[in-house]
């Protein structure tokens, strides 16, 4: 009997946690999936965080990204926006830890309800499935000269200004794009 229980504990707790990382995300935009090291690296050096810039990443995980930009320049205003709970519970103590929690911000938030009015440069690691969607949003919200970072999934009539990476399994493609 007490076996039955622990295996239907463990059957709820890995059911949530499917849930919460996996299924959910799917009807928002992407599930949870880490930006490597040379993605990241492509994704700074087209954002070019500089002095000044409000950047927003859309979907922002871990908070891995958004740390890397506030690395490169301790001027820029980085905000994040995650639906999960727990990415956003590891992100931030992953900020606290490198005191960088006056830079970067974390918001629990489907980036869907945030105006982008406020940003100039917007990040995003999303499916195809709602990049149609989010140039709309972009079009409608951005201020002219924005940039937007797109890693794997390009904005289907927007013109690719810049491209780093390799279309490869652990890399990926980052597409610079401008309003």
């Amino acid at each position: 009997m007490k076996l039955i229980i622990i295996l239907l504990i463990m059957l709820i707790i890995l059911s949530i946690i499917s849930l919460t990382f996996f299924i959910i995300p799917w009807f928002f935009g992407a599930p949870y999936d880490v930006s490597r090291k040379k993605a990241i690296k492509n994704i700074v050096k087209l954002t070019n965080p500089e002095k000044g810039d409000k950047i927003a990443e859309l979907g922002s995980g871990d908070g891995r990204v958004c740390i890397a930009l506030a690395k490169q320049n301790k001027e820029a205003k980085i905000h994040g926006f995650e639906i999960n709970p727990f990415l956003v519970l590891i992100s931030k103590r992953k900020i606290k830890k490198l005191n960088l929690q006056n830079q970067i911000k974390i918001n629990w938030k489907n980036f869907w309800n945030v105006k982008f009015e406020k940003f100039n440069k917007i990040i995003f690691f999303q499916f195809r499935t709602i990049t149609k969607k989010l140039e709309k949003k972009f079009e409608k919200e951005l201020k002219p000269n924005s940039i937007v970072v797109s890693h794997n999934w390009k904005l289907p009539n927007w013109k690719i200004k810049k491209k780093l990476g390799k279309k490869e399994l652990l890399e990926g493609e980052v597409y610079l794009y401008e309003k």
